[in-house]
């Protein structure tokens, strides 16, 4: 019985992998113009400890970090869904108290936006983020924290 047990939650655990492991795959496949199939983002808005997203009526909002050779890669992106009309915005983060801002941008339904920051200067760590959206004439939206 303990045998059974141990195999039914190993192959659990392979299916999680998997589907963690194309969530991130698809995550990362987002580029500017570019829509890709939406994921749904969860309650608690954590991916993973570092991929945390938003649910707006209007897209999910993804905050991604990554720590390379050269420092911590820091994307924010904005999946806009069908609805609503072309909003003009900008992605940013927020790094103990300050904030940091891409470049202002338009946006129709059924695209993707993505911005990217590269922190050189943390060679050796991954301090903690958060994702934003500006939308011009709607206000401040922002994922939960993420780290490395």
């Amino acid at each position: 019985m303990s045998h059974i047990r141990k195999k039914a939650a190993a192959v659990v655990s392979s299916a999680l992998m998997v589907v963690v492991g194309m969530g991130a795959a698809s995550a990362q496949a987002a580029t500017d113009g570019d829509f890709t199939v939406q994921q749904s983002c969860p309650s608690s808005g954590k991916i993973t400890g570092t991929h945390s997203c938003t649910t707006l009526s209007g897209g999910i909002i993804h905050h991604l970090k990554t720590l390379g050779q050269t420092g911590v890669n820091i994307q924010t992106r904005y999946e806009k869904n069908g609805s609503g009309s072309t909003i003009t915005a900008k992605l940013g983060y927020v790094y103990s108290g300050s904030t940091y801002w891409g470049s202002s941008f338009t946006q129709s339904s059924n695209t993707t936006k993505t911005q990217n920051w590269l922190r050189s200067s943390w060679n050796t760590q991954c301090y903690t983020t958060t994702g934003l959206l500006s939308v011009t004439g709607q206000g401040q939206f922002q994922t939960p924290a993420a780290s490395c």
